[in-house]
């Protein structure tokens, strides 16, 4: 009987597990009609996707409207008490049952209720500041992702075009060794330089799958999700000066949101301040006891008498504590988020040259080397080793064009998150990458 009830236990316990799983597949699948991501996908429309479904974005969004339901009964008073006793022998006696009805009302030292609004109101400040700068992460984690897409697709067609190189050259080595003119070396080094490119081409396949799952995630999205081709990289435009963006980053929200948490507390080192004093209580009751019916109505005040000073001073130098913590913690975290601008505007800066030393110096040359070896190959005034080399640095150039666009977008993405808002006229629109 006993060996009867595990077994039925695990079979309901398999069959909970299983509905459970089909729900949540279910649901996945669901929210994944819901979405469609455009094509070809651009930086705005992913970043706009990730803001509208990303899942911790919608939490902080609901810890913020918490946050604002808090203020109003912060300042609010406690709810009064109603008291009702009777006298049980006078129940059904002929003078009528002795009843005593009291209504009390608690009231707070002068100035609490006020103190604990100003809590209330600076803790939803800090929400808001914190459901800003979290969007300001996501935008740039969004964007970075977006590079590296457009990255690994690029990789994949420059991998493709030299394939093709390769092939052409493999073509004519094969036709020198057949006259005489090449020896087989010369086809076998091209067969291992297609090899190459084929097991290259397969880490940026599993690259792709690894950043679109990275993307999915994002978007609340099951891993293997469908991710649209990229468009074009937005083509780079001149750096603001690093003087206006440490200035703007001074009302960061990450900053804005620390500066709040130092007015609560602040606020709540008054309120510890407030608790060493007496805290009141009025009364009214009637008591039909009395005989004498001028008796029977009655007020009365109660209070608090806070002996022990000793608990309300270490309260307030607990509070005072947190308070000098929240203004050193806003100092540190405002050093750092400047320091991180500056090494990113640096880091920027480098890229941005970089990416035109590429452009503009290192791809160009590239092509026109490779160009001349193969057509010396071809007449027999150059050796298969140049044309690989040649070809070798063709192929690194133009990955390094592609790596240096992706890093340069990813980090002005940084740059905007740093700096507290977007760059106006950061760029314009690229050709396609």
């Amino acid at each position: 009987m006993r060996h009867y009830s595990k077994s039925l236990a695990g079979v309901v316990g398999l069959a909970l597990f299983i509905v459970v799983s089909a729900t949540h597949a279910a649901g996945l699948a669901r929210r994944h009609r819901e979405l469609a991501l455009s094509a070809p996908l651009t930086a705005e429309s992913f970043t706009a996707a990730v803001l509208a479904r990303n899942a911790s974005l919608r939490a902080m969004r609901q810890a913020l409207v918490a946050a604002v339901s808090d203020i109003r009964p912060a300042g609010a008073l406690p709810d009064p008490m109603l008291s009702v006793s009777a006298a049980p022998r006078t129940l059904g006696s002929a003078m009528g049952t002795g009843e005593d009805i009291e209504v009390s009302q608690a009231l707070p030292w002068w100035g609490t209720l006020e103190v604990r609004k100003q809590i209330a109101r600076a803790d939803a400040e800090a929400a808001r500041h914190d459901l800003e700068a979290l969007r300001l992460r996501l935008e740039a984690t969004a964007r970075g992702l977006f590079a590296d897409w457009v990255f690994v697709h690029r990789a994949l067609r420059i991998n493709a075009s030299n394939q093709s190189v390769i092939g052409e050259l493999r073509r004519i080595a094969s036709v020198r060794y057949a006259t005489g003119k090449a020896p087989q070396s010369d086809v076998l080094q091209a067969d291992v330089a297609r090899t190459l490119l084929a097991q290259q081409r397969l880490k940026w396949r599993r690259k792709i799958a690894v950043v679109a799952a990275r993307m999915n995630a994002l978007l609340d999205r099951p891993p293997t999700a469908s991710i649209p081709r990229p468009a074009a990289l937005p083509a780079p435009r001149q750096l603001p000066s690093e003087a206006a963006l440490l200035q703007r980053a001074l009302t960061h929200p990450q900053l804005k949101a620390l500066e709040a948490e130092a007015h609560a507390a602040q606020a709540k080192e008054r309120l510890a301040a407030k608790q060493r004093y007496p805290k009141f209580q009025v009364s009214a009751a009637y008591d039909s006891m009395w005989p004498d019916p001028a008796m029977r109505p009655m007020v009365g005040l109660s209070f608090t008498v806070p002996l022990d000073q000793g608990k309300y001073s270490a309260e307030i130098d607990a509070a005072q504590a947190q308070a000098r913590r929240a203004e050193y913690a806003l100092d540190n975290q405002r050093t750092a988020l400047l320091a991180d601008l500056s090494a990113t505007y640096a880091s920027t800066r480098e890229a941005a040259k970089s990416l035109a030393l590429y452009r503009d110096d290192l791809v160009p040359l590239s092509r026109d080397a490779l160009d001349v070896a193969l057509s010396e190959y071809g007449s027999g005034r150059a050796g298969f080793l140049e044309v690989l080399t040649a070809e070798q640095h063709q192929l690194d150039t133009a990955l390094g064009l592609a790596r240096a666009q992706s890093e340069y977008f990813a980090r002005w993405a940084e740059l905007e998150r740093l700096s507290g808002s977007g760059l106006a006229g950061a760029h314009e629109s690229g050709t396609s990458p």
